[in-house]
């Protein structure tokens, strides 16, 4: 249970810091970041897949036709969160990136009641609700709608259906995921060194940087898998709000992003939001405890 717990926070927290390291690499076209992101992501999968032997498992995967394609379907899907996640953090927009991983539990309920046949209390849609209002306050104080937020949350929320209807270890998904996109990442790399559109001239820890985007991006997919089995799940969604907070106070406190008085409505109406939906969690957990 501990380790758990542990494996979970250490997760979102490396998640809730990684603005700082899409910045570091700000220098880089945000395409160009995606494509070797895919690319050391997968080459380390395959590593981690050799030592945890699971290559029956990743095989079988392959094999089975609906899962290959469910899962290579996926591997656009995220890609497609990947690349509008670096944009937003490179070009300023890291509040509005954390304002989308806040909304993305309320999206997932949306997505369990239509997708799933799902039923939602009282309390659930009232906290369905609250976001939605401030979201639409966020939208009419801006004057133009927060695509970003909108499709950080969305993408998300249908990697994670996708992840529903099929549970197949992270490591297993992960790899076929990101083999989908692996020739996409390629092309679109040799494509630039055609072009002369490639930095060639980019310092050594840049370099470097770049193979660790492997690194970045699948450990704490594996720690969340390994957490996720360990813990409660409604632990792991309270838990998951410390990804977009960290973001949030990176993206006011360090880079010095405008906080307006619409985002302190917005942002007070998802984390009240937040509170109801937890709440409610806990207490249907409780009673559910009760009755076995």
């Amino acid at each position: 249970m501990n380790k758990g717990v542990w494996t979970t926070i250490g997760a979102y927290v490396m998640w809730g810091v990684l603005p700082i390291y899409w910045k570091f690499l700000q220098e880089v076209p945000s395409g160009q970041i995606l494509a070797h992101r895919i690319i050391w992501s997968f080459l380390f999968i395959l590593l981690v897949l050799r030592w945890t032997n699971q290559w029956k498992e990743f095989g079988y995967a392959l094999r089975h036709r609906a899962t290959r394609n469910a899962f290579m379907l996926n591997g656009f899907i995220v890609s497609a969160n990947w690349f509008v996640y670096i944009w937003a953090v490179n070009h300023g927009y890291i509040i509005e990136a954390s304002l989308g991983y806040y909304i993305n539990p309320l999206v997932s309920m949306v997505l369990g009641v239509l997708v799933f046949r799902e039923s939602l209390n009282r309390v659930q849609w009232m906290a369905v609700g609250i976001a939605s209002i401030g979201v639409l306050v966020l939208t009419l104080g801006y004057g133009t709608f927060p695509w970003i937020s909108f499709v950080l949350a969305s993408t998300f929320g249908f990697y994670g259906m996708v992840k529903k209807r099929r549970p197949l270890a992270s490591t297993v998904s992960l790899g076929i995921e990101t083999l989908a996109v692996v020739p996409v990442a390629l092309l679109f790399l040799g494509n630039q060194v055609v072009t002369d559109n490639i930095a060639y001239n980019m310092s050594p820890v840049i370099w470097i940087a770049l193979l660790g985007t492997g690194v970045v991006t699948a450990l704490p997919l594996l720690l969340f898998g390994y957490g996720a089995q360990h813990i409660p799940f409604t632990l792991v969604g309270f838990l998951q709000f410390i990804a977009p907070t960290l973001s949030l106070i990176i993206g006011v406190v360090m880079y010095h992003e405008p906080f307006t008085a619409y985002h302190v409505f917005a942002f007070t109406c998802i984390w009240l939001a937040i509170f109801f939906f937890s709440w409610n969690s806990w207490v249907v957990a409780r009673k559910r405890r009760q009755l076995i």
